[in-house]
């Protein structure tokens, strides 16, 4: 989730002053030698776009690519989505295990990205990993779907070329010094306990919009979701080295076999790739803060997709807090090609093992089903828009009128209930023998 904080204006005045007295007069000038991008390590959002769309058209059989587009009071934001099947004409094929991986949400978090391509480039076989089992491999990818978004929040990566290194934001750059927009944290933007606020709540870095899906962005993250209804969702992050599982907005796991199954996975993938050096667990009870209305904990609580994964996948904890394309990503070649080339081959040993894992399942869990069991909320809150979507209709639904049909339908309720009450009560009091306050 980018867990590392950037700091800013909010921050603690106690924290401010020992900056000020402290830390280097360089610092405290303004005259910080902040890291900028390394261009020929990192592509432009534009060329890994293009990129992609490269390796995509060499490779029609096992790839795909769509674009989509969402506004909102003149907000615009465009997604693409990219889809890996080693049949094409198999990728209905509801016997197959579906995985969703978003990468980019937050936009200073620009290895993300690129760890995007380098998994579609190895799907493709365009790019190979030294220690990879090709015939293993090539076994459990003919039992998946795998869609891939290689950069969620386009616009707010487009922030960061522009020179806002710090942003995690969605918006619009102006020039480089001035941007307009949304200035919403995406992760911080989904339907599950969204808009409680931590003592520690930064509004500049975990702003969470005017209402639940507010965004175009998460928008179009959650009609993809419930569309697509994968069996494993994973939000790729940096910040920190870490294999989180549900919950971030409490200090819990999920109870039971759930846990379990993903539990081992994270240590499988903790123990072969991260060298038993990752955190393991719950981001709420993980790193010492509670992240609210997260994309992991809709998508595990409402979405009910079995499997549901934070993977922070880069921290440099010596960087300064101002200097943050250097604190979310590496800056040289070796530390870059490392963190792409364990990670992918983490990535490769999910996928294996995914089959495995999903396998367990009961068998109605292969079969994704959103007409039973949907809250009100949920339904107000996109199961209409997922199903007309579906439908071939066009409906833009606007989030102030689901808030307030929300709450006149939880009035409707709470009088409902109190009116049952009062004339429960009239009757009882009707029924009553009369007795006489006379005395005799």
């Amino acid at each position: 989730m980018g867990r590392r904080r950037a700091l800013s204006l909010s921050s603690p005045p106690s924290l401010l002053i020992f900056i000020f007295f402290f830390a280097p007069s360089s610092l405290v000038n303004g005259k910080t030698n902040l890291t900028p991008i390394n261009r020929d390590l990192y592509h432009s959002s534009d060329a890994l776009i293009q990129e992609i769309k490269a390796l995509v058209h060499r490779h029609p059989n096992k790839l795909s690519m769509e674009m989509f587009g969402s506004n909102n009071k003149g907000y615009h934001a465009d997604m693409n989505v990219v889809t890996f099947c080693q049949n094409r004409k198999d990728i209905n094929d509801k016997s197959k295990y579906r995985i969703l991986l978003s990468f980019g949400q937050h936009g200073r978090e620009l290895i993300t990205s690129e760890l995007a391509l380098r998994i579609l480039s190895i799907l493709s076989e365009e790019k190979f990993l030294p220690d990879m089992d090709p015939i293993s491999l090539h076994g459990a990818l003919e039992r998946l779907v795998i869609k891939v978004v290689p950069i969620e929040n386009l616009n707010g990566r487009e922030l960061v070329e522009a020179g806002h290194l710090c942003e995690r934001r969605n918006g619009t750059a102006i020039s480089h010094v001035t941007f307009q927009g949304r200035g919403v944290d995406l992760n911080r933007n989904w339907s599950v306990d969204w808009g409680k606020k931590e003592k520690d709540y930064d509004p500049y870095e975990e702003n969470p919009g005017a209402a639940p899906f507010s965004e175009p962005e998460t928008q179009m993250m959650r009609k993809l979701c419930l569309s697509f209804a994968p069996h494993i969702w994973v939000n790729v992050h940096s910040g920190m080295e870490a294999l989180f599982m549900p919950y971030d907005h409490k200090n819990t796991t999920p109870d039971g076999l759930p846990y379990h199954r993903m539990r081992l996975m994270l240590e499988s993938l903790n123990h072969l790739h991260c060298h038993d050096r990752c955190l393991v667990g719950s981001g709420g009870g993980s790193v010492g803060y509670l992240a609210h209305g997260t994309a992991t904990d809709y998508v595990y609580d409402v979405a009910r997709v079995p499997m549901a994964f934070t993977f922070e996948i880069y921290g440099d904890g010596t960087a300064s807090s101002k200097d943050c394309f250097k604190m979310f990503n590496p800056v040289d070649l070796t530390a870059f090609n490392k963190v792409l080339d364990d990670w992918s081959a983490a990535f490769l040993t999910m996928f294996n093992m995914s089959t495995h894992q999903l396998d367990g399942l009961p068998s109605n869990a292969s079969v994704p089903s959103f007409d039973k069991f949907v809250s009100i909320d949920d339904y107000l809150n996109g199961y209409l828009m997922g199903r007309s979507s579906r439908s071939g209709k066009k409906i833009e639904v606007l989030e102030l009128g689901m808030q307030e049909i929300r709450t006149y339908f939880r009035l409707f309720l709470l009088s409902s209930v109190l009116l049952m009450f009062m004339f429960c009560t009239r009757i009882s009091k009707s029924s009553r023998p009369i007795v006489s306050g006379m005395t005799l």
